[in-house]
């Protein structure tokens, strides 16, 4: 258990965070550092079940498969929100068929959700502990448009 050194970095509404995953962890660290909190107003830790469910779809084989994910985390920076949900840097390198269609599933709701309200622009990303320098680089310079190398990759195999 990790104990929060500056309580005010802990933007959540909750008193406590559950992260199964080690790059969950290390992606709340960056959430709680200072430089970072800072520019960020709250953020939230999904559960891993029912608390923002995105259907999508998928062929495992011969076979439709079809599931339901609930993004990561949700960071409100002013009239933004950004969604990411974190996965392991091994699928940087082969992302999974799975994979490729959450992305897919969640990239459309985002533009969908864009299109049909004003009141916050949502932004969505797959991240990887090895881009998360670079997103919180661009978090804190405002830019919140951000594309990680699992994105790019998802992208590039039929994530559009």
């Amino acid at each position: 258990m990790d104990k929060i050194e500056n309580i005010y970095n802990f933007k959540t509404p909750l008193n406590l965070v559950i992260s199964d995953h080690k790059p969950e962890r290390l992606f709340v660290r960056e959430l709680i550092k200072q430089e970072n909190a800072r520019v960020i107003d709250s953020w939230l830790k999904s559960t891993d079940q029912d608390f923002y469910p995105i259907e999508y779809s998928w062929r495992k084989g011969e076979h439709p498969k079809r599931g339901r994910f609930n993004p990561d985390f949700f960071i409100k920076i002013k009239d933004n929100i950004l969604v990411v949900e974190i996965k392991g840097d091994e699928e940087t390198r082969e992302p999974s068929d799975e994979n490729k269609a959450k992305y897919k599933a969640a990239k459309k709701h985002f533009e969908t959700l864009n299109e049909q309200q004003d009141k916050y622009k949502y932004y969505f990303s797959f991240l990887t502990p090895e881009d998360y320098d670079y997103y919180f680089d661009h978090l804190r310079s405002g830019n919140h448009s951000f594309s990680s190398k699992l994105d790019a990759e998802l992208d590039k195999n039929g994530g559009k």
